[in-house]
């Protein structure tokens, strides 16, 4: 009986242990949640904290960086050591990674492991310019240890221009991703990467997304370094910055950032880092994910930023005070601040007489009213205003509407939608055949529909009149937008008339009115200029005429002439 009663009181005495061990965990796992301070007692400096509370204390910093690495976040990560043995497990699943075991002028004792990228490195020029050297130079067969062959390296015995000494088994690994070639050495647990990149671009030919009329042939293409030397070539000043940046949490796509030190406003630069710097995405592959961060409106379907495929007309912007930025991978830049005037010029406004440019930018402007107000107008007046045509057009008008059954409303919106989908059928299609079925269907489509009396002539005419107006809009993604309130003022004129066309233009207005590009008026600079800067307007006067560069922009140097 004494045995049970003492049997009873260990088993409860072991069971207070276990409750008592098991309530001091919950507090130190609570604790280290909280605090994210490791290593404060024997216990959590001994064992450590367990693979799911790290994963939920790096979750946490992680959501509370908003993407950007904290200290404490990369110190729990444990990055491994600068080894090839390393670098071997990270990239061992890759068909396309080399490597490669040499030694030092044949000694054993001089052992290097190179790393690259087969087919984005130039095979030759690693070759020639770092395998050679490391058989074949003197020099390094007086090194006794791979510390002194590391400063030899870092001090110019491998001919390559571009060398970095990596201490760091990240940096090192996106190096070799990134197309440099690397000699890890694994006693000094050090890296040493050469940017010897011989990928195959495509090579520099004439813009396929804008005519050039009378100007330079060149465009820009895939590779980000090909296109800062294009501009580098245009612009020999050594004023001209050009920053990079990395976005992307899985293609770490290189982000050129472009302007001119002394000359942009230093508020749209550093305005623009920090959207640019928020920017948490996984791919940066179109532009368009760029353009949506760091727009202002995001709900507007006008265009806030400028994109172009021509070096000079990049240049020219860059000159007048704006920012530029590049994409690595793609061939379009993009250019802040997008104003309304800057999509209704062309570059080849710039390489004519000014009165012929002045002509031509009128006729511009006045196209763009046409193929905004043209369909709502004339809904207007054939529905509710027909007394304000002459008496023969308005009986030339019911005539042609003779024996079609719908309402001029529906007759509009029938043809523009034919036209948007033909205009789309041509985007889509192979070159070569998307133009033949452009033209094709129109006159096709047209003749068919006035035909069988599914619309009037009249129709057709105003909408081919309204079609070959937007064609005139030197910006694609400007008379996209056009087109889109060319439906909504169609809507309203077929409400009340002229009098819903008039409300269309004024909320338009309105909603232009109350745009600004990084604190840049989008209406500039017909408002908050005073009438200033209209010398390259809706006209354009001569060059000696254009002294000061837009006030808007804010530009340090605000003078064209007369200054550096």
């Amino acid at each position: 009986m004494g045995e049970c009663d003492s049997m009873f009181r260990h088993f409860k005495k072991d069971k207070s242990k276990k409750k008592a061990a098991n309530s001091n965990k919950t507090g130190r796992k609570a604790v280290s949640e909280e605090s994210t301070v490791y290593g404060d007692d024997s216990d959590a400096g001994s064992g450590g904290l367990s693979r799911s509370d790290t994963t939920a204390v790096n979750q946490g910093s992680t959501m509370s960086g908003k993407g950007n690495r904290s200290e404490s976040a990369r110190q729990d990560s444990a990055e491994p050591e600068l080894t090839s043995v390393n670098v071997e497990e990270e990239l061992r699943c890759n068909s396309d990674i080399v490597f490669r075991k040499l030694y030092i002028n044949g000694r054993r004792e001089l052992p290097v492991t190179m790393v690259f990228v087969d087919g984005v490195v130039d095979k030759k020029a690693v070759d020639d310019y770092i395998l050679k050297p490391l058989i074949q130079e003197d020099s390094l067969s007086q090194c006794s240890t791979t510390s002194e062959l590391i400063g030899k390296i870092e001090h110019g015995v491998i001919y390559h221009a571009s060398v970095k000494i990596r201490h760091s088994f990240s940096e090192c690994v996106d190096d070799i991703i990134d197309g440099s070639a690397a000699l890890i050495f694994d006693a000094d647990k050090t890296a040493a990467t050469f940017d010897i990149k011989g990928f195959r671009e495509r090579g520099i030919t004439e813009p396929t997304g804008e005519n050039v009329i009378k100007g330079a042939k060149d465009s820009f293409v895939e590779n980000l370094r090909t296109n800062t030397a294009s501009i580098r070539m245009k612009m020999k000043n050594v004023r001209l910055v050009i920053e990079e940046t990395r976005i992307g949490r899985q293609t770490s796509t290189r982000i050129g950032i472009v302007y001119i030190k002394g000359i942009t406003n230093v508020h749209i630069v550093d305005e623009l880092k920090k959207r640019l710097g928020k920017l948490d995405t996984e791919a940066v592959l179109t532009t368009g994910i760029i353009e949506e961060a760091i727009i202002d409106h995001k709900l507007s379907p006008f265009p806030q930023v400028i994109t172009t495929e021509r070096p000079d007309k990049f240049c020219s912007c860059i000159v007048e005070g704006r920012v530029g930025i590049l994409v690595d991978g793609l061939p379009v830049t993009i250019i802040i601040p997008g104003t309304f005037e800057a999509f209704l010029q062309a570059p080849e406004d710039y390489s004519q007489s000014f009165i012929v440019n002045s002509i031509i930018r009128f006729l511009r402007y006045t196209l763009m009213f046409v193929t905004l107000f043209l369909p709502g107008f004339y809904i207007s007046v054939s529905t509710f205003h027909i007394e304000m045509i002459p008496t023969d057009l308005a009986l030339a008008i019911t005539a042609s509407k003779e024996g079609v059954p719908f309402l001029t409303f529906i007759e509009v919106i029938f043809m523009l939608l034919a036209f948007e989908v033909l205009v789309e059928a041509g985007l889509r299609l192979p070159k070569n055949i998307g133009q033949a079925v452009s033209v094709v269907g129109a006159v096709v489509v047209g003749q068919a529909a006035v035909e069988a009396r599914l619309v009037s002539p009249a129709v057709v005419v105003t909408i081919a009149v309204t079609a070959i107006s937007s064609f005139t809009m030197p910006n694609q993604d400007f008379s996209n937008a056009l087109r889109l309130w060319r439906f909504i003022f169609a809507i309203f004129s077929s409400i009340i008339g002229l009098y819903g066309l008039s409300i269309g233009a004024i909320i338009l207005l309105h909603h232009l009115a109350n745009i600004e590009v990084f604190g840049v008026p989008y209406l500039t600079p017909f408002v908050g200029g005073d009438g200033k800067n209209m010398q390259d307007a809706v006209f354009r006067f001569p060059f000696s005429a254009q002294r000061k560069r837009p006030t808007s922009l804010r530009t340090t140097n605000k003078k064209r002439r007369g200054s550096v």
